[in-house]
């Protein structure tokens, strides 16, 4: 599993920046049980108000693209307890 300095120095190797924001979504992701990224959305928004969606596809995109997370399906009968909910799922899964 990775940790918070090498997923840092995995960024600045790569030339992106290391943000607050970013910074803050990276320990909700380690720390956090969630399973995609409204899941991440809503429990960094407890920690900064004005963090914008549009950030945590950006911030989890670029760690897919460093083997940070990967993202994985989650199927469900359509006669589950989320009926509402469409049968796949994107989630993600930390390395």
């Amino acid at each position: 599993m990775w940790q918070k300095e090498q997923v840092i120095e995995e960024f600045q190797k790569r030339g992106k920046r290391m943000t607050q924001q970013r910074r803050m979504l990276l320990e909700v992701i380690l720390e956090s049980d969630w399973t995609n990224c409204k899941d991440i959305y809503y429990e960094a928004r407890k920690r900064d108000s004005n963090l914008g969606m549009a950030t945590v596809y950006r911030t989890v995109s670029a760690l897919e693209e460093m083997g940070v997370l990967a993202r994985t399906y989650q199927y469900s009968s359509p006669d589950s307890p989320k009926e509402e909910e469409d049968c796949q799922q994107q989630s993600f899964v930390s390395y």
